[in-house]
């Protein structure tokens, strides 16, 4: 029986799998030519390695859809002639136990969706391996073998849709499918995601499910019910977490800046469709020329083309050079706390006798162990690789690092290299400048636990950042000494809250809001505080 049935379902589906197979050929080919075409037309050939980890553009990606389409093809071609035809009851009529005969029909659709999902696979590795660093190539697996599972989800719920007897349950059923289905894609994949196995397992009772529908009757199992409420509570989670991470769109409600003319705050309040109202907390409100004439920082330009700067403020003349020179932005928003896939950047390299910073040709990657440093032609760099250990070894860093920070980025005037927490909460900084590798100790306050670092290369080099401390403390990194100095931020969270600095010719501005609450501080350029509010 059981070879009757796995005859009957490879009647019904052998040329999809043979087309199938014959179109992974042609897609194969293609990515092959495509990825050597990239590759052998890109300078530098590492640029490839930067669109993978950290632009987030992995060239596999589309292979994805091509899973859940032979999904769904061998869903439908398996038990859509049995519904058109009728056919369906003869499933539960077979000699062979209820659960038997639809976990064999599952079985032969699972064996060719996990047959053409595996030739991709390895062939992808072996693709890769011309290309990629073997750490590269491991997430691609990790990723394709996540495409399998949302495949294999996506199979077991079309056809539960396509075998289930009542219409209204066959398309709640292709409801719920394609809903997970939506969630479950995504960029990145993690450990976490695993927990999309109870998913899959709760799949197959809703098969299973519409499969007893045929005698009209249901699935009552208490472990049914337990599976459904624990993937309820996991869909629900991920779908939370997609809308924050995807759709959810920041918006501010006030626009709040420091008028060295009136010596107090002034606001944009934004009602949404540009209506806007302008004003002084408690103190009314005004139209947007007297707004932009109480800001002559943030409207200079205007002042500029109506010839009347420079500006006195204060008994000192501020002109066109002064204010563009002095202005410089630093933003923060908590997402930035999430780490990149991997740990692994370019190793830029300045040049003292070249104007612009080069994309580099190295990579450098932080492991548990050992720090490395990969380029195309040799993938692992041995000769770096030692230089660096070296360099770890004589100033006693231990491993594994916990956290990395910088801009991994040539478009900037200048490089400060990698910022990284040791094991012992050590901080350093790697850099590398006229083919030298350079690593030093960063001392910074005791007793503070790091959560978070932005450097920012800037031409001014007074600030090269920042850091912001696990109890919300924020610090401004000074750019030459790296010294650290806070500033006192009231009911700042660095969870929940995004925070933008901006300097002028006369004060640092910091504002920061979780969209409830909107706080703004002002600081002279010594870091004295001046004043403070919220807005709400």
């Amino acid at each position: 029986m059981i070879y009757s049935i796995v005859k009957k379902e490879w009647l019904k589906i052998k040329y999809l799998v043979l087309s199938m197979f014959v179109l992974s050929i042609f897609v194969l080919a293609y990515f092959w030519f495509k990825i050597d075409f990239l590759f052998s037309t890109i300078e530098p050939k590492s640029m490839m390695w930067y669109r993978f980890i950290t632009l987030e553009q992995k060239p596999y990606q589309y292979f994805s859809y091509l899973f859940y389409v032979t999904a769904i093809l061998i869903s439908c071609f398996q038990f859509i002639p049995e519904k058109m035809g009728k056919k369906i009851k003869i499933m539960i009529h077979l000699p062979i136990d209820m659960h038997k005969s639809l976990f064999m029909h599952l079985f032969v659709g699972f064996f060719y969706l996990l047959a053409v999902c595996t030739l991709f696979t390895i062939s992808s590795y072996f693709i890769l391996l011309n290309y990629y660093p073997y750490e590269l190539i491991f997430i691609a697996l990790k990723d394709l073998g996540f495409y399998l599972l949302s495949s294999i989800i996506l199979y077991l719920g079309i056809s539960a849709t396509i075998i289930e007897r009542q219409t209204s349950f066959s398309m709640l059923k292709l409801f719920i499918t394609l809903f997970i289905s939506v969630i479950f894609h995504k960029n990145i994949y993690n450990s976490f995601d695993l927990f999309w196995l109870v998913l899959l397992i709760s799949m197959f009772f809703i098969t299973l499910d519409s499969f007893y529908s045929i005698k009209e009757q249901r699935v009552k199992s208490k472990l049914f019910k337990l599976l459904l409420l624990v993937s309820f509570l996991l869909v629900s989670y991920f779908a939370y977490n997609t809308y924050i991470n995807k759709y959810k769109q920041s918006s501010n409600k006030y626009y709040i800046f420091y008028s060295p003319i009136k010596k107090e705050f002034v606001y944009q309040k934004n009602f949404g469709g540009h209506h806007f109202k302008y004003g002084i907390k408690n103190k009314g409100s005004f139209d947007r020329e007297t707004y932009e004439s109480y800001l002559p920082f943030v409207y200079w330009r205007n002042l500029d083309i109506q010839k009347k700067l420079p500006i006195i403020i204060d008994n000192e003349s501020f002109d066109k050079k002064t204010i563009k020179e002095s202005r410089l932005s630093f933003s923060y928003k908590p997402k930035e706390l999430k780490k990149q896939e991997l740990d692994f950047f370019p190793f830029i390299n300045p040049i003292s006798n070249i104007g612009m910073i080069r994309f580099p040709e190295e990579f450098i990657l932080f492991k548990d162990k050992e720090i490395r440093v990969y380029n195309f032609e040799e993938k692992l760099d041995l000769a770096l690789t030692d230089k660096i250990k070296n360099l770890v070894d004589k100033h006693n860093v231990s491993f594994p690092i916990k956290n990395i920070w910088g801009k991994a980025t040539n478009l900037k005037p200048f490089d400060l290299g990698y910022f990284f927490l040791d094991a012992k909460d050590k901080l350093f900084k790697i850099n590398k400048a006229d083919n030298k590798i350079y690593l030093k100790e960063v001392v910074y306050p005791e007793n503070i636990e790091i959560k978070h670092i932005k450097i920012s290369e800037n031409r001014q080099q007074k600030l090269a950042g920042f850091a912001i401390s696990k109890n919300n403390k924020f610090y401004l990194i000074d750019y030459k000494t790296l010294d650290f100095r806070a500033l006192q931020l009231d009911n700042f969270d660095y969870k929940t809250m995004r925070l933008q600095l901006i300097s002028n010719p006369k004060y640092y501005l910091i504002r920061y809001t979780d969209e409830k609450s909107y706080h703004v501080a002002i600081f002279d350029k010594n870091f004295e505080k001046i004043d403070q509010e919220i807005f709400k």
